[in-house]
């Protein structure tokens, strides 16, 4: 049997602490190099915490004080000490910039457990944070710029793609919101805002992401340029009965649902189910020039109609296809001509 070196106590050999029993080395051993000066740094307009140089919002005060208060009590360990776990059991505010903890603490002592109880004082420090800062001036570090791959998008179109932008963030991570003739640019000032609006903009619209980024300044002190993260989300927007090109021919939009268009195909009269993704693939095109004639019917041959355009006077000979049967002399049909390549399909 072995004896603490302070009080005498039979204590067996693994229990002792470099000499003392445990109720001891609690007692008269400091186990910190130094007090530690505690600072919760908490921004008075949004209620946001900083916490290892980042901000966060929404947190209770157990959770800044363990995470604060972990940080802090480790580095000020004697050597041969380690925190392995910290429990806030209580806490108290003493007045608007004090707060008083009761903090149970698990340590390794040279490789020895070790629990005990500290009282703590933590001090609260106010200081606006970056982005209630940018909020009042305005400036901001990432735009998101919402655009259509086509000008002719309803206002309908602009307003669910911008409320599904919105939903993915808070209200107050948004600075300023613009809308301009060619789409709408949402400014913010976190790169986690910027990231959660194009994610939900690429699952629900298929959105293409692009960035670039303009420097401002340069900060002498981290080393790196600052500025402004631009991020391009262009949007493919049909509208039905649009006359679309799909690997090589003509299509009709028949109907949209969010990422996918039901597209006939006026040679066969079939449908067919078109992902939306198909447009980056190159797949699914919106032609430049589209042009439709009508020609009537002027006799049938076999399989073969022949038609004639009776403002040109142009003659043609066309095969039948599921979607042309039937056709008689007098029968209108239309040819539908998008950036050069054909279809023909009867007038309903």
């Amino acid at each position: 049997m072995w004896y603490c070196v302070k009080c005498g106590k039979p204590t067996p050999r693994e229990k002792l602490i470099r000499g003392y029993c445990p109720d001891c080395f609690i007692k008269y051993v400091d186990l910190f190099k130094q007090i530690p000066e505690v600072k919760l740094t908490t921004c008075p307009s949004c209620g946001s915490w900083l916490i290892r140089g980042e901000w966060y919002p929404a947190l209770s005060i157990p959770e800044v004080l363990e995470q604060v208060l972990t940080r802090e009590l480790s580095k000020n360990l004697i050597d041969g000490a380690k925190l392995i776990n910290l429990y806030i059991e209580s806490w108290e505010q003493v007045d608007a910039s004090t707060i008083k903890a009761l903090v149970e603490l698990e340590i390794s002592i040279d490789d020895k457990p070790l629990r005990l109880e500290k009282s703590i004082i933590a001090k609260i420090v106010h200081q606006k944070c970056p982005r209630c800062i940018a909020r009042k001036t305005g400036k901001f570090t990432h735009l998101v710029q919402i655009r259509f791959t086509t000008k002719n998008y309803s206002r309908r179109v602009l307003e669910q793609v911008v409320s599904t932008a919105l939903n993915a963030v808070s209200e107050d991570s948004i600075v300023d919101i613009k809308e301009l003739v060619e789409g709408v640019d949402l400014e913010l000032d976190e790169a986690t805002d910027a990231k959660r609006v194009l994610e939900a903009l690429v699952k629900k619209y298929s959105a293409k992401i692009t960035s670039s980024f303009r420097p401002t300044r340069f900060d002498a002190s981290s080393g790196k340029w600052i500025g402004v993260v631009t991020y391009v989300a262009r949007i493919p927007v049909f509208s039905e009965e649009e006359v679309v090109v799909y690997k090589g021919r003509v299509g009709i939009v028949k109907s949209i649902d969010q990422k996918t268009l039901l597209v006939l195909n006026p040679e066969t009269g079939s449908i067919e189910e078109v992902d939306v993704d198909m447009y980056w693939r190159g797949e699914l095109k919106q032609p430049v020039r589209v042009e439709r004639e009508e020609f009537i019917v002027k006799e049938v041959i076999g399989d073969k109609v022949v038609i004639e355009n009776p403002a040109t006077s142009e003659v043609r000979v066309i095969k039948q296809s599921k979607l042309l049967e039937g056709l008689k002399p007098g029968c209108k049909v239309i040819l539908i001509r998008a950036d050069n390549i054909e279809s023909i399909m009867p007038v309903k």
